[in-house]
């Protein structure tokens, strides 16, 4: 941090869907890009180790191990890079399959956040795989995080261990679209920057309206928000993507991609 500023990205990657291999390739490439330009806070879109419009295959224990191997394939390109990181899958836990975001650091997985709020109208049909985040916060482990235990939930917030003045809080998509969204509790938790993984899909007129809530929410909870959005690689005949990615502060937006 310097003079109290730091710099941040939120960035979309081109995927392949279902290719967890690939994915992780593309995710890490972002990571060492970050390094490269001395980004502190990097956020990565919505499931992107498999890719949001998987559908049904989310219900293939061979795609979530792969996003599993993924998330430590990433993991494992943070180590030294001094980037804290957020990437996006599924992830199954006491026998119900969560759509999370990942929080990475220096070679490690520091914990898992779930959704809070899964949308079930229009072109979204969550709730036929996902369950919302449980009400409170419990401990996961795998060979992802090398048998380390690691908080699994959403009131987890995260500070950059080389920049104690800076809280990071994470909230997923339609997070930002409830009625109540994850991020008022984190800001005032202490959160000074809050991330968003995002698939929001390219609709007539949403692009204004999502730059308007990102706005907002930035304003009402005076901090920084990165809102992360998967890009035109990973539309299907479902859903199309344009990479709508924003950074925020304080009701300003600092950089936005389109």
């Amino acid at each position: 941090m310097n003079d109290g500023f730091v710099k941040v990205a939120a960035a979309s990657v081109p995927l392949w869907v279902a290719d967890c291999a690939y994915n992780a390739q593309q995710c890490a490439a972002a990571v060492l890009r970050a390094k490269s330009l001395g980004v502190r806070v990097l956020v990565l879109p919505e499931l992107c180790l498999t890719g949001y419009t998987c559908h049904d295959l989310f219900g293939q224990e061979a795609l979530r191990h792969g996003a599993l191997t993924a998330l430590a394939q990433v993991a494992e390109a943070t180590a030294g890079a001094g980037v804290l990181t957020f990437v996006g899958l599924p992830f199954a836990w006491g026998g119900r399959l969560y759509n999370c975001g990942a929080a990475l650091y220096d070679g490690a997985v520091l914990a898992l956040i779930p959704k809070t709020h899964i949308p079930n109208y229009g072109e979204f049909y969550e709730s036929r795989y996902f369950a919302p985040a449980p009400s409170t916060t419990g401990q996961v482990s795998g060979f992802w995080s090398q048998g380390r235990k690691v908080p699994f939930g959403g009131m987890v917030l995260f500070t950059h261990p080389e920049l104690p003045e800076l809280s990071v809080g994470c909230e997923i998509c339609e997070d930002l679209w409830a009625p109540r969204q994850p991020s008022q509790d984190l800001a005032l938790a202490g959160a000074t920057v809050i991330v968003n993984l995002s698939a929001s899909p390219a609709v007539i007129g949403k692009g204004t309206y999502r730059r308007d809530l990102v706005i907002g929410q930035s304003a009402r909870l005076v901090c920084g928000y990165l809102y992360a959005c998967a890009c035109c690689q990973e539309s299907t005949q479902d859903l199309v993507y344009s990479g709508h990615n924003l950074i925020a502060e304080n009701g300003m937006i600092l950089a936005e991609s389109t």
